[in-house]
Formats: structure tokens, sequence, C-alpha cells
């Protein structure tokens, strides 16, 4: 039946209706409640409206005076009791030009309960990530001088607040030092998590004997395996090892696809072609070669991550390794750690947006 044909359905619709209605005049009396509205908060009708909320004046933010103003509906959440509601607000003129509001209040209790739960959980994920984050960027070498043999300069650049990244350079006897730099796949917790695990297992290999580096790849697998982490996970390694009384480099690439740059005191630029599969549950064994070059002391090493040279400029055209050594060859006279900061800043300039991964460039040089 329509409802020109039956005046009071109106009333009975909005009386039955399973949310709470009022209607005020424009002195803000209550001057209607429907039947839900009635039972939850009994009888306040005559009453001005924020005596509902138990208040002896109007509310700071007053949707009902809002929508006078402006002559649009306005909401708010207010909590009544031990419950929380959310409050609508509308306006409503008739012909005569009497003003009125109309107020549909919907009990959002459990989803305040939810969303205050999630909240309480988001913040402690936030502080727990903040102190991984911490501990993470506290285990990467610092710049400097190391045992007076090497100078060590370094730019992380994750992005995410955990990364995947790592380098690290390590003393392992009185003639071998031990740099790295790795590439846990993907970015953020599990990332994160993996790359001090492969932190602790490289720096539980010193033992003060002379090093095997495809030993120590093993070791690394072995261990990796034992962690159960799925097909999708690996990680990448390059392994860059210093002979000091030898003037010696040997290297091993665990599937590391941006390769070492050497530059000779004289400003020679060498990259080191090796290479080798990356540490996953897909490799049952260790079969990686090594590559051993001479050295000399104003010689530096270059290693970085593939966020470098996997970065996209608009026409998704990579930064690649051709850009990398133009950038390195360009700006030979800068020192170690401004070297680093401007391979960053040409890739940054190059993509024009953040970076889709992690960055990391560690510069090396011989002392």
């Amino acid at each position: 039946m329509a409802i020109i044909k039956n005046p009071t359905l109106m009333h009975e619709l909005i009386d039955n209706m399973d949310y709470m209605v009022r209607v005020m005049d424009e002195d803000h009396n209550v001057i209607y409640m429907n039947k839900k509205m009635r039972e939850d908060f009994g009888h306040t009708q005559g009453n001005i409206c924020f005596s509902l909320l138990g208040r002896e004046e109007k509310c700071e933010h007053c949707v009902t005076k809002e929508t006078e103003l402006t002559g649009k509906p306005d909401m708010k959440h207010v909590p009544i009791k031990d419950r929380f509601y959310n409050m609508i607000s509308s306006p409503v003129t008739i012909d005569n030009d009497e003003k009125y509001s109309i107020e549909l209040f919907q009990d959002l209790t459990n989803e305040k309960k939810i969303e205050d739960s999630l909240l309480k959980h988001f913040e402690k994920l936030k502080a727990d990530i903040e102190f991984a984050k911490q501990i993470q960027n506290r285990v990467l070498p610092v710049d400097g001088t190391y045992w007076g043999q090497l100078e060590i300069n370094s730019i992380y650049s994750p992005s995410e607040d955990l990364g995947g990244d790592l380098f690290d350079v390590i003393k392992m006897n009185e003639e071998e030092t031990l740099l790295y730099i790795a590439d846990v796949s993907g970015h953020g917790i599990t990332s994160s998590l993996v790359t001090i695990f492969l932190r602790q297992v490289v720096r539980g290999y010193i033992d003060g004997d002379e090093v095997d580096l495809r030993e120590l790849t093993e070791l690394l697998l072995k261990s990796y395996l034992e962690l159960g982490i799925g097909k999708e996970q690996y990680l990448t390694i390059m392994f860059c090892l210093y002979n000091n009384l030898k003037k010696e480099m040997t290297f091993l690439n665990a599937g590391h696809n941006c390769l070492p740059l050497v530059v000779s005191a004289s400003g020679e630029i060498r990259e080191i072609e090796i290479s080798g599969l990356p540490i996953c549950v897909l490799l049952e064994r260790v079969d990686h070669k090594t590559v051993t070059i001479p050295v000399e002391i104003g010689d530096r090493i270059i290693l970085y991550t593939d966020g470098i040279t996997e970065a996209f400029d608009n026409n998704r055209v990579p930064y690649n390794s051709e850009r990398v050594l133009k950038t390195v060859s360009d700006n030979l006279g800068l020192d170690g750690k401004k070297l680093a900061e401007k391979i960053i800043e040409e890739v940054n300039a190059y993509t024009q947006e953040p970076a889709a991964d992690d960055m990391a460039v560690l510069v090396t040089k011989l002392i």
C-alpha cells in the first residue's frame, strides 16, 4: 500500500526499525523517539537532546547544530554508558519553514572493541618493529678503520622499516678478513630475521684457522635448511676474503647478481666475473667456485645489492650494473662515503620515486 494512502504507515515503519531514531525541534528538544530507542535509553521525550548523553550542556561537537548551519548531514561517535554509538544527524525543513533534526543511532560497541583490540596489537607490533629496526641497524659495521688494514664506508637504505640486506666485516685470523654483502628475498620482518640468522652463522664460523669459503658456504646452507623455510624464500651472498699478507682477495658468489667492483689506486675499474647458486631449499650441495685476484694498498672493493640495479624508471627500464659502473667511473675522486652516497643519489634521481627494494652499498679501501 502506498504511504500516501496510509498516513500511519511511515510512523509504524520508523517505530519498528532496528536502529534507534529520534527527532528534535529547532530548540533541540526531543519530540519523538522510536520504540528501539525508548527500550534502550528510556523515555527522554520532551528533554533537551544532550540529556540522553548524561550531559548538562551541549556537546562540543553538536551534530544537530552543525546540520542547522550547513544544511547537510553530520555524524560523530559517542559513548553512552557502557556502549558506543555512531550518531548521524540530518536536517529537515517542512513546508511551513519549521526546522527539525532527525538523528539515527547505530550501536558500534562490538566493532569498537575489535578496533581497540586491533589498535592495541598494532601499537605493540609497531614497538616490536622499531626495536627490531634498532637491532638490525646496530649489527651493521660502522664506518671507520678496521685493524689498520681496511677503511669501511657504507650506505643502507631499506624500503621498509625492516630490510633484507646485510653486510659485515669480520677479522677471521691474523692474516684474513672477511667482507660480505647479502640480500634476503623480500623485506620486512621475515627477511630481517633471516639477516640476523645469517650474521650469526657466519660469525660463528670463526675459529682462527685458515678460512675456506666453500666450507663456510656449506655450513650456511646446512644451517639454512635446518630452519625449514619455504621454497619461496632464499638469500644471496657475495663473500670477499682479504689476505693482508699475500695481498689477495678471494671471491665466492652464492647467487648474488651484483658483481663486485675492484677499483685500483690508479683508477682502473674491474668487475669480477663470478657466479653461483643462491642459498635456498632447492640447493642440495655446494659446488661454488672461487676467484682469487691480487690487490694492492689503495684499491677499493665495492659491493652492492640488486635494489640498486633493479630500480626502474617511469618506462620500466632498470638502473642496471652499467649505470653503477658509470657512476663509479665518473666519481673516482670521491671518498668512500661520498661515493656510496652518490650511487644511492643517482638511483633515486633515476627512479623519481621511493625505493621499491632495499639498497645497500659497501665501499672498502685497503690501507
